[in-house]
């Protein structure tokens, strides 16, 4: 028996997190397999600026800060920050795996760096995914002009469905 690809977005949060309550209540493990996305914001790196020239009538070279020459002796890359933050949040997530797999679910995570809405909807279509679920605060008004919604983002531009909880804030 085939089984539905089901793609459940998480932020980190436990907010995000409620879905698992309705995915366990409403998504039979023996006919659905998970696969967990957590995006991040585009990791960036920490790499000093080239020394100045001094004001001064001698050739010297100096930077303005402690913290510049820290970052022009010790850089760091943008990759590294990558790679680190991939490594922590697929940490983040293994309990939820956990979780799910002791429930009988087939889990897979996979971790992607942008915009939330755009990197579900890529991830969706590329993927064959049949169903995301997800929370939402189901803001309304001014509020969601300002922060938007990514549940929205994500139900308008999927031609599959799309499983949006309104979730109460965990305290």
């Amino acid at each position: 028996m085939t089984q539905h690809r089901v793609l459940i977005p998480l932020d980190g949060s436990d907010f995000s997190r409620a879905i698992f309550d309705y995915v366990l209540k409403f998504l039979p493990a023996s006919e659905n397999c998970l696969i967990l996305l957590r995006v991040g914001d585009p990791p960036e790196g920490h790499v000093g600026h080239p020394i100045r020239l001094a004001a001064t009538e001698s050739p010297l070279s100096m930077y303005d800060t402690a913290h510049e020459v820290e970052a022009a002796y010790h850089p760091i890359y943008a990759s590294q920050e990558r790679h680190s933050a991939e490594a922590e949040f697929q940490r983040e997530m293994q309990h939820d795996i956990r979780r799910l797999e002791q429930a009988g679910y087939r889990v897979t995570s996979h971790v992607r760096f942008g915009e939330p809405g755009e990197e579900i909807v890529a991830f969706a279509k590329v993927n064959a995914v049949e169903l995301v679920a997800m929370t939402t605060h189901w803001r309304r008004g001014v509020n969601r002009l300002i922060f938007g919604s990514v549940a929205h983002y994500v139900a308008q531009h999927l031609s599959i469905p799309v499983m949006i909880v309104r979730a109460e804030e965990a305290g």
